[in-house]
């Protein structure tokens, strides 16, 4: 075989490569905020990364800040926590629970899937809702979410009840009972996906 012509031969052509990333960096004082913010700005800049004005923002933990899908803050003295007991968790008093804007998507999402013109059985309902219900309590399992599952639970069993008699409020709890949608049909429960509380006495909500 000959040698490629210079016409055969792969030609490299320029790529344009856009990345996001997201992260925090804690300091002592507002003072030494600004100065990792101003030596970040120096490293990005010869790599061709700039920082998002918009997004880059120099807060205290006390009033809290939103990161990936998280809001964090520190908990103040009117927590209805009990302090021992943040403590215990994380000794700097931070807490974390899902953003109202990731709340408000995973919402969003379970109405599409549950609207009431999709005609399908109760089982295949559930079937396509769950993925949806597993992964959102997987990604936020291990944050503050105890009493916001334990209310997503009740309005996601109410969603189900207004397709299946296709009006919002029924008495589905006779023909649908939550230990049917639960053990019957697999529900995924979002509250015994904390892990603290999915002891086997506790995987199921009961009816």
């Amino acid at each position: 075989m000959g040698k490629p012509a210079a016409t055969d031969r792969p030609r490299l052509t320029s790529l344009n490569h856009s990345f996001t990333l997201d992260w925090v960096i804690t300091c002592k004082s507002a003072a030494e905020a600004r100065a990792a913010l101003t030596a970040a700005t120096r490293i990005l800049e010869p790599l061709g990364v700039r920082l998002n004005p918009q997004k880059t923002r120099i807060v205290h933990v006390q009033q809290g800040f939103d990161f990936l899908g998280y809001r964090i803050v520190r908990t103040s003295g009117n927590s209805k926590l009990p302090r021992r007991m943040i403590q215990r968790w994380n000794p700097k008093g931070l807490i974390a629970y899902p953003t109202r804007k990731s709340i408000r998507r995973f919402r969003d999402r379970v109405r599409v899937l549950t609207r009431r013109s999709a005609r399908r059985t109760a089982a295949a309902l559930i079937e396509e809702v769950n993925p949806t219900l597993r992964g959102w309590a997987e990604y936020y399992k291990r944050a503050h979410v105890r009493t916001l599952f334990h209310k997503l639970d009740g309005w996601i069993v109410r969603r189900i009840w207004s397709h299946r008699f296709r009006r919002w409020r029924t008495r589905g709890w006779l023909q649908l009972p939550k230990v049917k949608l639960y053990e019957g049909f697999g529900l995924v429960n979002l509250i015994s996906q904390i892990p603290s509380l999915s002891s086997p006495s506790r995987s199921r909500e009961p009816s």
